[in-house]
């Protein structure tokens, strides 16, 4: 993955897990996975890429914050396209928690 410049206040930690989100404008939910994290936000990988500026829903299955499920309410900071056979998934999404 390129590197993207560490702009947050808090440390990052990596944790894998599955996600789904809702894009809110739209309704509809996404499946995508989790990579990483800190206090303020996530990243995670997806098909699909919601706009900077859109507020989404985050379910975590295996919350890196509690002992089973999380949800979490995050406006979409940055997206990019992962190169062929660098992920699973087209898109990498950064998040920042409300």
């Amino acid at each position: 993955m390129e590197s993207i410049p560490d702009q947050r206040d808090t440390s990052r930690f990596r944790h894998e897990a599955s996600i789904m989100f809702e894009h809110y404008p739209s309704g509809r939910y996404y499946e995508g996975r989790m990579f990483n994290y800190s206090r303020g936000g996530m990243y995670f990988e997806s098909d699909f890429a919601p706009t900077a500026g859109s507020e989404i829903f985050i379910g975590i299955e295996n919350s890196p914050h509690t002992a089973g499920h999380d949800v979490y309410r995050a406006k979409v900071i940055w997206k990019k396209e992962l190169a062929d056979r660098q992920s699973f998934f087209f898109y990498g999404v950064g998040v920042k928690y409300f």
